[in-house]
């Protein structure tokens, strides 16, 4: 027995080493997001968006990025669909029956600006008769934690600082969990957000699955940079560049930010996208001024690791 477990002790003090250098090289591999930067010079941006993410904080949190790495190496990710029934909602929307195409080098009709507000998170003149209050609430904290940890890190190449976007995917689309926050007021403001066919497949309202894979219809988690703002398929709309191994395809993908018919501030169930971050007519104005010229938005679930 003795004999066994000095073979077990010397096994494992040879394999350590061994195991933390694959850690390490696969670490400095994992933070290696750097954005096709000739691709985003044509789209009105520069090489400042080439965001590295925050290191890794401590043992603990680089072996949870390089679990994620072998098990997910797409940006592929499964959560369970919370224990609690679908809330009750006022009826459901229809789902996106038109996909949103990027083509490189492709000349776009632009967005005046000039229609955008002045002070997009001033409170809204009127409730609307169909909008619900009280279900936004607050950011989540570890989310709004997350968010401001990765901005202070890399400030320094963000564009647009006063202004930084947050979604929560693991709360159920009938409820506002899309927030801006003015960074200099501590203002908020939130509102609904569709996600993807391909996270909800079940069609109940929560996104329960995630990628970065084309064709995948499915939205993804990660940090984004915000891009050129555009008019297309959807109207008024906004690209996103993808700053994680989660997000990376965003742009082929046509994962932006666009004005919509689905969703809509009241208790329904949204329609579902193609993996875009879409809103209802009445907020896109609002998400352009604020969040264009390359703010940060990042999309998790808050309570997860993700």
């Amino acid at each position: 027995m003795k004999t066994i477990t000095l073979i077990l002790v010397l096994a494992f003090s040879w394999a350590g080493p061994l195991q933390a250098g694959r850690l390490e090289s696969m670490r400095k591999s994992s933070e290696d997001i750097r954005i096709n930067t000739d691709s985003l010079r044509q789209n009105a941006a520069t090489a400042q968006y080439e965001i590295q993410p925050t290191p890794a904080n401590g043992l603990a949190d680089l072996i949870i990025r390089i679990l994620r790495l072998i098990f997910n190496p797409n940006g592929d990710i499964e959560i369970e669909t919370p224990p609690e029934a679908a809330p009750q909602v006022d009826g459901v929307l229809e789902d996106d029956q038109e996909e949103e195409t990027y083509v490189e080098g492709q000349a776009y009709e632009p967005v005046n600006t000039a229609d955008l507000p002045q002070e997009p998170l001033r409170p809204r003149e009127e409730p609307r008769a169909d909008a619900v209050t009280g279900q936004g609430g607050s950011i989540p904290a570890d989310l709004k934690q997350k968010a401001l940890d990765y901005f202070n890190a890399n400030s320094a190449r963000i564009e647009n600082k006063r202004y930084l976007g947050i979604v929560d995917f693991s709360a159920h689309s009938s409820r506002q969990r899309f927030w801006i926050l003015d960074m200099q007021t501590g203002a908020e403001r939130a509102m609904r957000v569709a996600h993807g066919t391909g996270s909800d497949p079940d069609g109940d309202g929560y996104a329960t699955r995630f990628s970065n894979q084309p064709n995948s219809r499915a939205s993804s988690l990660g940090f984004y940079l915000t891009g050129a703002l555009y008019t297309g398929k959807h109207g008024r709309s906004m690209r996103l560049h993808g700053l994680s191994s989660t997000n990376s395809n965003a742009l082929s993908r046509a994962v932006v930010v666009h004005d919509s018919n689905y969703v809509r501030e009241a208790n329904v169930r949204q329609g579902r996208s193609f993996g875009c971050l879409a809103v209802a007519n009445s907020e896109i104005a609002a998400v352009l001024a604020s969040l264009r010229g390359g703010a940060l938005i990042y999309a998790g679930l808050s309570g997860a690791d993700f």
